[in-house]
């Protein structure tokens, strides 16, 4: 295959919250950065809106339940035995959805086919007999198995998706992974390029290059702060809270902006002085870009947070708080000691190219036949 043939690439994303989707966005944009050839498809639950607002690249879009994830009851609490039943009706994956993507990408003249988590996108590949790439920094089996002493239930499922995974063609961990896998291959955080630069978000949002403000966030999941009137008290920092109101509005110190902000997430991280809110990869990741201090809490009982929160600890300036901790709201006065960027910090999006690299050289390499 020639670097000016056109290349379709099926595309499937986890559902879970929006970091696995700002990850998966960040690979396309930098593969077509690189291929502008490149065409793709994504399989996904997460809105078609969070990737015509985070990438420039062309692409079709299937809605559909890509995988299941956790049953989240709240931004930082899972259900476990909704979760067994959905996984129940999702697994063996012989459903409707199965169909449907087989057909969809039956469709496409597909080359590859890329799983951000998704054993949907792996078993359709397996399927069809095409190449399969898997993009991690943890796998669902990995996540169920550390539930197994409270939810034994979970034991099949871990297994099927075990061999799953196993079944890839590369297998690419991001940093800061989980679980280390031999024969991988590791690159940097990938994280989402920024597309306004600091002082463009800012006029935006009404504020001097001089006015102290911190970006809380939840990630993906609505959220609903009790402590809203005590950051009142914090005149002299502005604070943006995406995903609390259905329409912007602003009250003395409060930008409170809807679910769809308008502005991309790495934008809002890139413009801010400090990030406030739940550990989470993508906003880790954007984090770390940036070299912007990190306030974070842990979601409890989550096993991707330690190594997470281990990353950030030893590559980033960051604090951590608990949950009572934040919802007391007494961290605004710690914010001006969070400051400094760490040595070796990065500015740009290198593990997205890194990533968008390995997966031009298997596009590239004889295995053009599939």
């Amino acid at each position: 295959m020639t670097s000016l043939e056109p290349a379709s690439i099926a595309y499937f994303v986890s559902s879970h919250g929006f970091g696995h989707a700002a990850r998966s966005a960040a690979v396309m944009e930098a593969l077509h950065q690189r291929r502008p050839s490149t065409r793709f498809t994504v399989f996904t639950g997460v809105p078609k809106w969070f990737f015509e607002d985070s990438m420039a690249a062309p692409f079709g879009y299937v809605r559909c339940q890509s995988d299941v994830g956790l049953v989240q009851t709240t931004p930082m609490d899972e259900d476990l035995a909704a979760t067994i039943g959905e996984l129940s009706r999702f697994l063996p994956l012989t459903s409707r959805a199965m169909e449907q993507a087989l057909e969809a990408v039956s469709r496409m003249a597909c080359r590859l086919v890329v799983s951000d988590i998704s054993p949907l996108g792996i078993a359709v590949a397996s399927e069809l007999g095409l190449p399969c790439v898997l993009i991690e920094n943890f796998t669902w089996d990995w996540i169920y198995r550390d539930y197994l002493e409270v939810e034994p239930r979970f034991a099949p499922f871990v297994d099927e998706l075990q061999r799953l995974y196993a079944s890839v063609e590369l297998r690419i961990q991001a940093e800061p992974f989980c679980n280390p896998v031999s024969g991988t291959a590791v690159v940097e955080p990938i994280a989402r390029s920024v597309q306004q630069s600091r002082p463009q978000v800012r006029e935006r949002l009404g504020l001097t290059e001089e006015t102290p403000c911190a970006l809380v966030t939840m990630g993906g999941f609505r959220a609903s702060y009790q402590f809203l009137n005590r950051l009142r008290d914090h005149s002299d920092i502005t604070f943006v809270l995406p995903g609390t109101v259905d329409r912007e509005e602003r009250d003395h110190n409060l930008i409170l902006l809807p679910h769809r902000t308008g502005f991309q997430h790495a934008d809002l991280v890139s413009a801010a002085d400090w990030v406030v809110g739940k550990l989470g990869y993508s906003t880790l990741a954007e984090c770390f870009q940036a070299a912007t201090p990190y306030l974070f809490v842990q979601r409890g009982t989550f096993p991707e947070s330690p190594p997470l929160a281990r990353f950030a600890k030893q590559r980033m300036v960051c604090e951590e708080v608990t949950e009572a901790e934040l919802a007391a709201a007494d961290w605004p006065s710690r914010l001006s000691e969070l400051r400094g960027i760490p040595e070796g910090a990065v500015r740009g999006s290198s593990g997205s190219r890194q990533a968008a690299d390995l997966l031009l050289d298997l596009l590239e390499s004889p295995l053009e036949s599939c």
